[in-house]
């Protein structure tokens, strides 16, 4: 299935050989390096003057022995939006469309419009979950890619996975599940399901519960096939040496995210609670922020910015997100801040 979706100039072009991916060890005359060494040491971080391992091949064994899943199925990108416009690019010809539930994550819509394809959209039900049967009869012949996220963002749901199931069955395409929140979520990962559809694509990140926002590191579950398309046309060096280090050592200490998740969800409970009580209206989250309706809200979010510099996240022009924000969930002390200013302000 995955080869007959995916681009005719994509399948017959010759990838780009980098000098790593032919010899790994050596003493190297062939990559116009600086062989004198770098203009700065990091510690634990040598050979900064020497480009990375192309395929971030640790990196992948770490996440494959941590998710119990064959590394054959992992691409490690540069960020999961490295990862999103990957997919649109081998999957999708200019005259074809990606479809996107909306309200969630921007970023899909950026890179298909990006990449000059079209984009078609179904709204999520009021209860922010996927209306099967609209996005089935939204489907066309020219659509390649569906988009989805769950936990949803900026909705903080989960989607049922059963639906997502559906959707897999029923369409002749891609269908790319963004889990970034997942770790915060009350129910399993989907990744065990790309064994059973081939055409389903998981994008996980290091942005969240790792903590790790700043190195730029994402990577996607995925059929075998699909992974080795996405490392055909990548970057010759798309994930960076210092990068892919530090989220090799994250994931094989993994010492600190049970303990910031328990922070998270303790803490995300209680603003949930003080934000009731004061009238808010409070959507349920699997994830580490929560959505909240108040009127006027928009008034309250720019006086928290200019009076008190707290930044919350805006929505309010978003069709089923009207008088909404979006609150992230910080340190018990950071929250206090936000919810005494929240109060004083209503």
């Amino acid at each position: 299935m995955i080869d007959k979706l995916v681009r005719k100039n994509i399948k017959e072009m010759k990838s780009y050989t980098s000098a790593r991916m032919l010899y790994e060890s050596g003493v190297f005359f062939d990559a116009n390096e600086n062989a004198l060494g770098s203009t700065i040491d990091l510690p634990g971080m040598p050979e900064l003057n020497r480009y990375p391992e192309p395929y971030s091949k640790k990196l992948r064994s770490a996440l494959g022995a941590f998710l119990k899943i064959n590394d054959k199925n992992i691409f490690a990108g540069n960020g999961s939006d490295e990862i999103i416009d990957l997919l649109i690019r081998v999957f999708v010809e200019p005259n074809e469309s990606v479809l996107i539930i909306e309200p969630t994550y921007g970023m899909y819509r950026v890179a298909a419009e990006t990449a000059g394809v079209n984009v078609q959209s179904c709204s999520l039900t009021e209860e922010f979950q996927i209306d099967v049967p609209s996005v089935v009869k939204s489907i066309t012949p020219e659509t390649k890619i569906i988009f989805c996220c769950s936990p949803n963002n900026p909705t903080s749901n989960l989607l049922r996975a059963q639906d997502i199931e559906e959707l897999c069955g029923q369409f002749n395409g891609i269908v790319v599940v963004d889990e970034a929140y997942i770790e915060f979520a009350s129910k399993p990962s989907l990744a065990n399901k790309v064994e059973k559809f081939e055409n389903l694509v998981i994008l996980r990140t290091f942005s969240k519960i790792w903590g790790l926002a700043g190195i730029r590191v994402g990577y996607c579950i995925a059929d075998s096939r699909v992974i080795e398309y996405l490392d055909k046309i990548k970057a010759p060096y798309n994930v960076n040496r210092i990068s892919s280090a530090i989220a090799t050592s994250a994931v094989q200490s993994n010492s600190k995210t049970s303990e910031f998740r328990d922070i998270i969800l303790r803490e995300r409970a209680r603003m949930a609670a003080r934000l009731k009580e004061m009238g808010f209206t409070v959507y349920p989250s699997d994830a580490n922020f929560l959505l909240v309706r108040y009127p006027d809200v928009s008034k309250i979010s720019k006086k928290l910015a200019e009076e008190s510099n707290l930044i919350i996240r805006e929505f309010d022009s978003k069709k089923l997100l009207e008088n909404c924000v979006r609150i992230s969930v910080a340190t018990p002390e950071q929250n206090d801040l936000l919810l005494s200013a929240i109060k004083k302000l209503i």
